[in-house]
C-alpha cells in the first residue's frame, strides 16, 4: 500500500515565496524607517550649492575682467572683478574730470588739491611734485554695524545667505600740469572699489557728477582768487 503525503512547504515551494516576501518587507521597513536628512544647514547647503551652480553658468558683461575667482561650487577664494566704462561712461567723465585755473601755479595748486582732499576725509595723502601727482583713499561702510553683526549671525547658523555689498574705498587719483605761464590744468579721477559680505570685490571707476562737483567745488573755494574755467 502507498502512501501519499500531503503537500509540504518545500514541496510546493511556498516556502521560497515566503522568504522572498519577507526579505521584500524588510527592505521596504529599513527604506521607511532610514532618517532622512534634516536641519536647515543641509537645505541652506543646497540652495546654496543651487545658486553657486546658477550664477556661475551666467555669462558676464564684456566689459566686466574678473582677475580672481572664488569658486563656483565649493568657495576657496574670494573674487575681484573690474569693470570697464562703456562708451557713453567715458564720454560722461570727459566732461567731469578737467578744471583750469588761470593765475595758478603747479606748486600752489597742488597744496591745494591735497587740503581739499584731506578736508573731504581722504587718508593718507601723498603728494608726487615732480610728477604732479596727489593720491589718496577714503574708505566708507554701506551698512550699520548691527547689521553686519545680525547678517553674520544668521549666516553662521543657517548658512546659504546671498552677498550684499558691505563696504567700499573710494581711490583719488589728481593730476596737476602746467598749462602756459600762470594756469594750472587739475584732472581728477575716483575709482570706487566695493566689497560684499562675501569678501568679494568689484571696481569701476566714478562717473556720478556729484563726486566731482563735490571736489572742484572745494577747490574753486580754494583756488579761485581769480578767474576759474572748466
Amino acid at each position: 500500500m502507498t502512501i501519499i503525503a500531503p503537500p509540504d512547504c518545500r514541496s510546493t515551494g511556498i516556502r521560497r515565496r515566503l522568504r522572498g516576501r519577507r526579505t521584500a518587507r524588510r527592505a521596504m521597513c529599513g527604506a521607511a524607517v532610514m532618517p532622512p536628512v534634516r536641519g536647515r544647514g543641509a537645505l541652506a547647503l543646497a540652495c546654496a550649492g543651487l545658486f553657486a551652480v546658477l550664477t556661475g553658468c551666467a555669462a558676464k558683461p564684456e566689459n566686466e575682467r574678473q582677475i580672481g575667482s572664488g569658486g563656483s561650487l565649493v568657495r576657496y577664494s574670494s573674487s575681484q572683478t573690474e569693470v570697464d566704462l562703456t562708451d557713453s561712461e567715458q564720454q560722461t567723465l570727459r566732461m567731469l574730470t578737467d578744471r583750469r585755473y588761470a593765475g595758478a601755479t603747479q606748486a600752489h595748486t597742488l597744496d591745494a588739491v591735497a587740503g581739499v582732499l584731506r578736508a573731504q576725509g581722504y587718508a593718507p595723502v601723498t603728494v608726487d611734485r615732480d610728477a604732479g601727482l596727489i593720491e589718496g583713499g577714503r574708505s566708507d561702510t554701506l551698512i550699520p554695524k548691527w547689521r553686519q553683526l545680525l547678517r553674520g549671525a544668521l549666516k553662521a547658523r543657517i548658512g546659504g545667505l546671498p552677498a550684499k555689498a558691505d563696504h567700499e574705498r573710494v581711490a583719488a587719483v589728481v593730476t596737476v600740469r602746467a598749462s602756459g605761464a600762470h594756469d594750472a590744468i587739475v584732472r581728477a579721477r575716483f575709482d570706487r572699489t566695493v566689497w560684499n559680505s562675501n569678501g568679494d570685490s568689484r571696481m569701476k571707476t566714478v562717473v556720478e557728477p556729484a563726486y566731482y562737483q563735490a571736489f572742484f567745488g572745494d577747490m574753486d573755494k580754494a583756488m579761485c582768487t581769480t578767474s576759474c574755467e572748466r
